[in-house]
């Protein structure tokens, strides 16, 4: 077998178990047989490997990722992908398409730790046009692949603001998101009033991070649905709007919070109107 860098020792850990022998088996092939078992075996690996889940957190190459969400098929598919490389961004692309849900989902895992190319390019594209929970998940949450892609221009803004609308759209939570909240943007933020505005007018749930994400990057309209948004019935739609308080730091605002602060109960949202507050 290929030695393991240290970053991905979480994922070695994870092949102890069933048909341990049949994956190390294919692990130790070398790169040339590797790559050419590739399409032969991702289609297996949800079955054989299994979906047992992951814990911890690694960080490979600068990549942040958090095991949470991983299982063990997808730790087994990225470790197949390092004992292939040099894998190119065809053959990538190749096992992508023609994958079905759970391949798809190992492949966009394994994304997260790998390093950028056109196949991350292509892959966060096909995610753009889906509405696949597991893809989306996998492409957007528990890393930081989306705020990567961007800042070492594999994104452009726009796209970068698309896919987080889709996220939203999807109610995928910010907290997951990482890197994302401090990536704010003018645009963005318009997109998201808009999509709150359409929701609201046809009776469902706004995304409940708007309000964290428009904090960043105010536009006409902002101002006025962060202070709404104190005054709402929901605790957590007042807690994202406190946050926005505070984002936004105009200590002209602050007497807004000063005035929630009695009749807040909560605690949490409590500190954050406190913070506001002493702006």
């Amino acid at each position: 077998m290929k030695p393991v860098p240290p970053a991905l020792a979480a994922l070695e850990r994870a092949l102890a178990g069933p048909e341990e022998a049949w994956i190390r088996e294919r692990l130790d092939l070398d790169p040339a047989a590797a790559r050419a078992a590739l399409p032969v075996v991702f289609p297996a690996l949800a079955r054989r490997a299994g979906r047992a889940g992951l814990s911890g957190r690694i960080v490979v190459g600068g990549a942040h990722v958090d095991l949470g969400a991983w299982r063990r098929c997808d730790a087994v598919g990225t470790l197949l992908l390092h004992a292939a490389d040099p894998v190119d961004d065809a053959t990538l692309v190749d096992l992508f398409l023609r994958g079905d849900l759970e391949e798809r989902t190992i492949l966009l895992r394994a994304a997260s730790v790998r390093p950028l190319g056109a196949a991350t390019s292509r892959f966060l594209d096909e995610v753009q046009r889906t509405n696949v929970g597991a893809h989306l998940e996998a492409a957007c949450l528990d890393h930081d692949l989306l705020v990567r892609a961007l800042d070492g221009g594999l994104l452009s803004r726009d796209r970068f603001d698309r896919l987080v609308l889709k996220a939203a759209f999807n109610d995928l939570p910010l907290a997951r998101m990482e890197g994302v909240r401090e990536r704010p943007g003018a645009e963005l933020t318009r997109m998201l009033l808009d999509l709150a505005t359409e929701r609201e007018a046809a009776g469902r749930p706004v995304w409940r991070d708007t309000l964290r994400l428009a904090g960043g990057a105010p536009v006409a309209g902002t101002v006025a649905r962060v202070l709404g948004a104190l005054e709402h019935g929901d605790a957590t739609t007042r807690l994202a709007g406190a946050e926005a308080l505070l984002a936004l730091r105009r200590k002209d605002l602050a007497a807004y919070a000063a005035e929630r602060l009695p009749r807040e109960h909560r605690p949490d949202v409590r500190a954050a109107l406190e913070r506001a507050a002493a702006l």
